[in-house]
């Protein structure tokens, strides 16, 4: 008796696991393992739980996020008829208007595609008049916070091992960047973490200047290969003094950031990511004859200029 039994719920799961597979029945694939592992209790859950489904989404059930993935729930209509497009709404609008059951699913969505990209949204959730909602958006910040303390304490704890290591220094200021990006933090952290890169680039740039002066007493000849490491330590030194200055800007320290910008221009006097440096510091700055100066420059010095950087004068001239 008890191996017909164990037959007759074996077949079952099977039967049952395969209709979800094919579409045919909706539970959760969660329940796969309660469906396989519970003798005959495990497909009369899931049982249950279809039934459940086709009678009608209730306020506290969980859309088959499996089925329809975030690319579905934001960029494709709410309301897509003969592929009209009209009717494709931002996720922000449908967290703030739309019906209960369909910011529910749309957060839900978030949670199991990774609610990374989606910080902004999230926080807008956070304020929502859906308690449900508001939870949901929460736990997803939450996690994510937690996520990034946890790697920043991981870093911190090999900074502290290897402080020489310049290598891990930069990662460091990799992961401050990466934080600060998110949109995570709030003021008082966000100051804290963007005081901390601005550290970490500053000895990354005092490293290699270090390394620098090095060669320069070891060696009185210029070869060839010094040449490349040469050239190799001034395009290093340029792409770090960049990240110094965009991260003094976001502090707001536009001298900084005009410093910054010297140094590459100095560096490399027929390129533009020096004058469009210190036009971004004047410009925060609100120096206007400062800024009617450096586009000036750029003008007179006949440099290309990337599709990008034309933009950002044809502004600031207007």
């Amino acid at each position: 008796m008890t191996i017909l039994l164990m037959a007759l719920h074996i077949v079952a799961a099977v039967c049952m696991i395969t209709a979800r597979r094919r579409g045919v029945m909706h539970f959760s694939s969660a329940m796969f393992p309660i469906v396989l592992l519970l003798p005959l209790w495990g497909p009369v859950c899931a049982l249950a739980a279809e039934l459940h489904i086709l009678g009608g989404e209730k306020p506290d059930q969980e859309p088959d996020t499996g089925r329809f993935g975030i690319t579905d729930e934001v960029y494709r209509s709410i309301r897509m008829d003969n592929d009209d497009m009209s009717g494709v709404l931002p996720i922000e609008d449908v967290l703030e208007s739309g019906e209960p059951v369909r910011r529910r699913s749309l957060l839900l969505s978030v949670l199991h595609e990774g609610p990374a990209p989606f910080v902004r949204p999230l926080r807008t959730a956070g304020v929502n008049d859906d308690t449900e909602v508001v939870h949901y958006a929460v736990t997803a910040l939450v996690e994510l916070r937690s996520e990034y303390s946890q790697r920043i304490s991981r870093m911190e704890k090999l900074y502290r091992q290897h402080p020489a290591s310049a290598q891990i220094i930069e990662e460091y200021a990799d992961l401050d960047e990466e934080y600060l990006q998110s949109g995570i933090p709030d003021s008082s952290e966000r100051g804290e973490r963007l005081a901390h890169c601005r550290s970490m680039l500053e000895k990354l740039l005092y490293y290699i200047g270090w390394q620098e002066t090095g060669s320069r007493g070891l060696s009185s000849s210029v070869n060839g290969k010094e040449k490349i490491l040469k050239k190799k330590t001034q395009t290093e030194t340029m792409r770090l003094l960049k990240r110094l200055g965009n991260i003094c800007l976001q502090q707001g320290d536009t001298r900084a950031a005009e410093a910054a910008g010297q140094r590459i221009l100095a560096m490399d006097p027929y390129g533009e990511d020096g004058y469009m440096m210190i036009l971004r510091a004047k410009a925060a700055a609100q120096d206007d004859r400062g800024v009617k100066k450096i586009i000036s420059n750029v003008q007179k010095s006949g440099i290309y200029l990337s599709p990008a950087a034309r933009e950002q004068i044809d502004f600031w001239s207007a």
